[in-house]
């Protein structure tokens, strides 16, 4: 359950312990107390302090206690289990005397954990075994409380978390004490064969001031290591697609068909072997393992059911641990995995009529991944001194290229009609719409300290990470342009409408009926950037009293972004993160507790950013008027000239958004810009009524402070009378709202004069993003015959911005998405935000139907999602920015329309169900697993088409369509045999 525990570090446990007379109660001092890992050896010997307290940093896994003292019976505990980043506190026992050793049993754990206050699901693998979830870290975090599922236009996988209210884009990944979240877009991370995975520990709130760089959770694991004992075995999955149900089919409400899902299939095989043992007994170990792996999928392409999509994904995984027990006080780790990989989609025409594939389009390659890496260091240097210190790399390839780069242009057809006959939102034949070539790498290195001092435990560390990102960028059409591709979009407008580049539509029929036109674009970026971060933290857990603990912590993080050419375009630095928490026991005796936490976190500005921003980026775009000829085959107009060029009449001139080089770093970014920070609130009761059942109540309130986002300024130029800089507008990264303060040219004279345009004059509200949430929650702890963990969550998040990036128009520009590009754009902006559930009630557990036949359960009910209509178009006249404005009715009246205020999608209620049955075979333990996940398949709309213009004043016939349901009933089945 989301239990509030003690923040030990991202890879280490810790046991705390008292002991005390049996006879009185009183706590002992001088007890000499050895902790010993029975499985690989491992072991510590310290002593209790004048309070008869003792606290050891330990590895995640199983221990056994013993104690002496002279003129005490000796006293043992034979089973501790110690979790990622969680204290075991324990109260042990020992009588006067010299009998030989007691092996203590009973409640010597507390029932709650009564240290600093921290919300998370902390779990092994093995209790995930016992439940039907996808084998995905991501799956494993939509088990906590007040998570939710991301929109499907992010991940490649799409099934990215949002954390509290917080976009899919602001969470943390952490292997092995190794970030590994993607630095470019925040949007997930590396990972690992599910079967590598050890334990997990969910961060959904409350987080210590050793981690940072989230604001919405932090999806923390550990990797299995070797023990004395040589293991080996084979693990496998097979989910079938001929036994996956069908999503229904979605059709516009003019009849046209959008969305083909009863021809979509997925398959998936998995196969692990692993083997693990000891190197030298009781000092060296590995684990390692290797997994076979291939995914099928077959769909039509949403918005185009055209085309038909043939994916595969073959590539294996593997990885590998070695543990070495320098001496019972010093341990060190090597872990190294790959998650490289490659996707492969075959493209084809596709007869809707028939259901039949046609002649093949193309192919497109995904590169996806990279090698990961770390060493770690483990010491005990007194009884009340330890320290850790890690050295690790990850890398994530980047990189999409297809068979029609060079001959097909990017082409989409939002007309009414200026395509013939055309149903197609991608009418083209290209198969892959942008060309990328690249890849991130980040070379990471953490040390923290932990100090002892009687009721004192001081953590403090300093963790830096340079972060590399390589991109070349740019449309398909290769063959178009000597320099880079084209794309083509096709519009239609009635006469006199303003396009974004100040142009009017010219009344080319003579008639005054709407005009088919051609928007022309380039979109080139290319570079090598850096990104540097730097923090420090420390923090004190003092124990006042024997039942009140609090904790006061601080950090400082530093972020320094550079461009292609290698300057600073921003430094932001000095960011202090205060964390406060407080966990009270108003009893006394561990059966329950109230806990408090408040916390400021901070965001990084993303290597996006520094790709877009400060890449030289190109970005043009031009209007014509569309002639009717066109290519059949690449549906590219016919009569275009160099470059691509359409050579009909052109509307307005040319519009620059990039001028293609680097620009000026100091111009880039307001010189007082402040970080991205969100500060956080949680207040909670957790009481346990007996040994099995724990209850418990939690209040949660995050408040987004300050946003960073790329604002035009040229509203305040126009107001001031100041020139434009070139073709290009003036986008400034800045916090929305607020005065922004750069080097500028006023009067065209190429001298730069520090100059501040007033928030009043920009013309923007200040970013906004609030949650609210209240939690209730249950746990029976399993018994050997049942367990169950209950779940409810009440929430709000509202605003006028979801983050780091964008569901709206699945905008992964982290950093830089389309919010505050005008002020326009904010009108109506403020309401319900994508992330928003209102209930959410999750449910799951086990039952031992049979000594060896175990049920587990899975279940799902949770509200809908806000749904908006944008519009392309505001009655102010401003130019057309896609469909972006929050304030138009289906029907094509310019009115106002608060944001998410258009209805909900429906509830979404799932059951998943398992069993699994263990046996023996010879030497082999045997598991045979047969899962069903959407029992009832269910057919709930997780998302609907929300743009509802075409042009301005022209009503889009696909808004409120289905644009995604929940994933329908599919089976997996597994086997596996360990020796």
């Amino acid at each position: 359950m989301s239990t509030p525990v003690f923040a030990a570090g991202n890879v280490n446990g810790s046991i705390e312990g008292t002991f005390i007379t049996a006879e009185g109660g009183s706590e002992i001092n001088g007890v000499t107390v050895t902790i010993e890992n029975a499985d690989n050896g491992f072991k510590r010997t310290i002593s209790t302090g004048s309070d008869g307290d003792f606290k050891v940093n330990l590895p995640a896994g199983n221990y056994r206690i013993t104690a002496t003292k002279e003129g005490y019976q000796g006293a043992s505990v034979e089973s501790v289990m110690v979790s990622i980043g969680s204290e075991a506190d324990l109260t042990i026992p020992m009588q006067m005397g010299s009998v030989e050793e007691v092996v203590v049993v009973g409640d010597v754990i507390s029932p709650i954990r009564t240290g600093t206050a921290e919300s998370a699901l902390n779990i092994g693998l093995e209790d995930v075994a016992m439940l039907p979830v996808s084998r995905s870290i991501e799956s494993v975090a939509l088990l906590a409380p007040g998570t939710v599922l991301g929109d499907s236009a992010f991940g490649e996988d799409k099934n990215l978390v949002s954390f509290g209210g917080a976009s899919v884009g602001e969470n943390a990944y952490y292997i092995d004490g190794l970030n590994v979240t993607n630095f470019r877009n925040g949007l997930g991370g590396s990972s690992v064969p599910f079967e590598f995975y050890d334990q997990f520990q969910i961060k959904t709130g409350g987080y210590s001031a050793e981690f940072g760089r989230s604001l919405g959770g932090v999806l923390n694991a550990v990797t299995k290591r070797g023990t004395n004992e040589f293991h080996y075995g084979m693990v496998s999955y097979f989910e079938p697609g001929s036994m996956r149900g069908e999503s229904p089919d979605t059709l516009s409400t003019d009849g046209t068909l959008y969305d083909l899902n009863s021809e979509n299939t997925s398959s998936k095989y998995t196969t692990d072997y692993y083997v693990s043992g000891p190197i030298i007994q009781d000092k060296l170990f590995f684990y390692a393992l290797y997994e076979q792996q291939e995914t099928a999928e077959e769909f039509t392409t949403r918005g185009a059911p055209d085309t038909f999509n043939d994916r595969e994904i073959t590539d294996d995984f593997w990885g590998v641990n070695l543990t070495w027990n320098i001496t019972d006080d010093h341990l060190l780790t090597y872990t190294h995995f790959s998650d490289e990989r490659t996707r492969e989609n075959q493209q084809y025409a596709f007869d809707t009529d028939t259901n039949k594939k046609m002649g093949a389009k193309g192919s497109v390659s995904d590169q996806r991944g990279g090698e990961n890496w770390l060493i770690r260091y483990d010491g005990q240097i007194t009884d009340n001194f330890s320290v850790s210190a890690l050295h690790g790399q990850n890398e994530y390839s980047l990189t999409t290229t297809g068979s029609t780069d060079v001959t097909c242009p990017y082409v989409v057809d939002t007309s009414a009609g200026a395509i013939p006959g055309n149903s197609s939102l991608f009418p083209g034949c290209e198969a892959n719409a942008r060309v990328q070539l690249g890849g991130d790498e980040r070379i990471a290195d953490r040390i923290d300290f932990e100090w002892v001092l009687g009721d004192h435990s001081v953590r403090f560390g300093y963790d830096q990470e340079s972060n590399a990102s390589t991109s070349s960028e740019t449309y398909s059409g290769l063959g178009f342009r000597e320099a880079g591709g084209v794309y083509y979009r096709y519009y239609t407008a009635d006469p006199g409408t303003q396009l974004s580049n100040g142009g009017i539509v010219p009344d080319a029929n003579g008639d005054g009926s709407p005009v088919h036109i051609i928007r022309y674009r380039l979109g080139e970026v290319a570079g090598d950037f850096e990104v540097e971060s730097k923090a420090f933290y420390i923090e004190d857990t003092w124990e006042i009293l024997d039942n009140l603990e609090i904790s006061a912590g601080l950090r400082n993080e530093t972020f320094s972004n550079y461009n292609s050419e290698g300057d600073v375009f921003i430094e932001i630095d000095d960011q202090w993160a205060p964390r406060l928490s407080f966990s009270w026991d108003p009893t006394g005796n561990g059966e329950s507790r109230v806990f408090g936490n408040w916390g400021r976190y901070y965001m990084p500005i993303a290597s996006n950013t520094n790709v877009r921003l400060s890449g030289g980026e190109l970005g043009t775009q031009r209007y014509f008027v569309f002639d009717g000829q066109y290519d059949p085959e690449t549906i590219a107009p016919v009569n275009i000239g160099a470059e691509g060029v359409p050579t009909t009449q052109e509307i307005g001139s040319i519009q620059v958004t990039g001028s293609g080089e680097v620009p000026d770093s100091a111009q880039l970014s307001d010189v007082n810009m402040d970080p991205m920070y969100q500060d956080e609130f949680i207040l909670g009761y957790e009481r346990a009524l007996n040994d099995d059942w724990t209850f418990g109540t939690k209040f949660t309130y995050r408040d987004l402070k300050s946003h960073i986002d790329d604002v035009i300024i040229d509203h305040a130029i126009d107001a001031l009378g100041y020139e434009h800089t070139g073709d290009a507008h003036g986008y400034v990264l800045a916090n929305p709202g607020n005065d922004i303060t750069i080097p500028y040219d006023r009067f065209g004279t190429g001298e730069l004069e520090m100059t501040t345009f007033s928030a009043e004059l920009l013309g923007y509200p200040e970013a906004k993003r609030t949650y609210k949430e209240m939690e209730l929650s249950a746990e029976k702890a399993f018994d050997g015959v049942w367990g169950l963990t209950a779940t409810y969550v009440w929430s709000e998040s509202k605003g006028n911005t979801e983050g780091y990036v964008k569901s709206d128009n699945g905008q992964d520009d982290a950093g830089i998405t389309q919010d505050f590009d005008f002020p326009e754009l904010m009108d109506g902006a403020y309401g319900y935000l994508p992330n928003d559930r209102t209930h959410k009630f999750k449910v799951y557990g086990n039952y031992q139907l049979a000594e060896d036949l175990l049920l587990g359960a899975n279940f799902l009910l949770q509200s809908g999602r806000p749904i908006n209509s944008f519009g392309a178009g505001h009655p102010n006249g401003t130019p057309g920015y896609g469909d972006t404005y929050y304030i138009t009715d289906p029907n094509g009246d310019l009115v106002f329309t608060e944001r998410g205020s258009r209805g909900r999608t429906s509830w979404v209620n799932q059951i998943d169900l398992s069993l699994v049955y263990n046996t023996t075979f010879g030497l082999a333990d045997v598991e045979l697993r047969a899962e069903v996940f959407n029992l009832l398949d269910a057919e709930a709309e997780t998302e609907v088409y929300e743009f509802a213009e075409l042009a301005p004043g022209t009503p889009d016939p696909k808004w409120g369509i289905n644009q995604a349901y929940q994933t329908p009933r599919y089976f997996r089945f597994g086997a596996s045999a360990r020796f």
